[in-house]
């Protein structure tokens, strides 16, 4: 299955900073061992099993421990859910179980949810089955992001920064002010990069309007390889939606497979020949004729 834009966004926050993790893991109360540096590690959290458990993060705690001064301490698997999906309670047991037997050491679940609702449905206990073993994941919400309105904590914290923008920039104009001014003080790829990242998380809210206008009182620039494919992106979208549109204007039965097949094509090249056909076709089939 894809990946959404917003949840790679998501995740690529956690992976920027994991120390980020952590300090939401604080936040819910949880007792974090004194660690030295924070790193993300391998997401395959299969075994011989051929269908594939890959987590969105999964993030390694190291520091002095009784076997190595870079001992691995606490292991944490990060993982974003935008909508509500029971399997997920039947793959993250997996996830944590095979993370603490590859690494022997405790190991936390972190759930990321942008939208409330389905961070307090996923904040339910999964029970396995046997006694007493229950997995209650630790959940983020929006209600649990900080707002943050100081540009300097977004300078030291851009990814905190972008977070809190997502969660609370549609209602809270300073914490938008504070991402721009902040940025200003990182490296400009990065600050592209968040800035895009920020966008993206706001489309279709007043807050994207308004980082867009703080934006353009600027001189700088803010593209990146992300930003790019995103802007790429939407302009499939809009070619794939104007495709439909002038299909159904014209009486063309268009079956559900084929909506989705030209919803979900992100070639310009090929949007652009379906969109030629579709003023001359009697039947959606000639449209993809090769």
């Amino acid at each position: 299955m894809a990946i959404s834009p917003e949840h790679q966004i998501y995740a690529e926050l956690f992976a920027d900073a994991p120390d980020m993790a952590v300090g939401f893991l604080r936040d819910l109360g949880v007792n974090v061992p004194d660690y030295e540096r924070s790193e993300v590690t391998s997401c395959d959290l299969g075994h011989v099993d051929p269908v594939e458990r890959r987590s969105d993060v999964a993030i390694m705690l190291r520091g002095p421990g009784p076997d190595d001064p870079h001992d691995h301490l606490m292991g944490i698997v990060v993982e974003v859910q935008r909508d509500q999906k029971e399997r997920k309670r039947f793959t993250w047991p997996e996830y944590v179980a095979s993370l603490r037997s590859r690494h022997e050491c405790p190991v936390m679940l972190l759930v990321v949810c942008p939208r409330q609702s389905v961070a307090d449905w996923y904040a339910e206990p999964i029970h396995l089955g046997h006694p007493g073993f229950a997995l209650h994941p630790l959940v983020v919400g929006p209600g649990d992001i900080p707002v943050v309105t100081d540009p300097g904590t977004v300078a030291l914290s851009p990814t905190l920064g972008v977070l809190s923008a997502a969660a609370h920039g549609h209602l809270k104009k300073d914490v938008l002010d504070a991402l721009h001014t902040g940025l200003e003080s990182i490296d400009q790829d990065r600050a592209a990069k968040y800035i895009g990242f920020a966008l993206h998380l706001l489309t279709d809210t007043d807050g994207q309007k308004t980082l867009e206008s703080l934006m353009m009182a600027d001189t700088f620039e803010y593209t990146s390889a992300w930003t790019e494919s995103l802007r790429a992106e939407g302009e499939a979208r809009g070619e794939a939606k104007a495709i439909l549109r002038f299909l159904a204007t014209r009486g063309i039965e268009v079956p559900e497979s084929a909506r989705e097949r030209i919803s979900a094509c992100r070639d310009h090249e090929e949007l652009g020949t379906w969109l030629d056909r579709a003023a001359a076709i009697t039947h959606i089939d000639e449209l993809f004729d090769e």
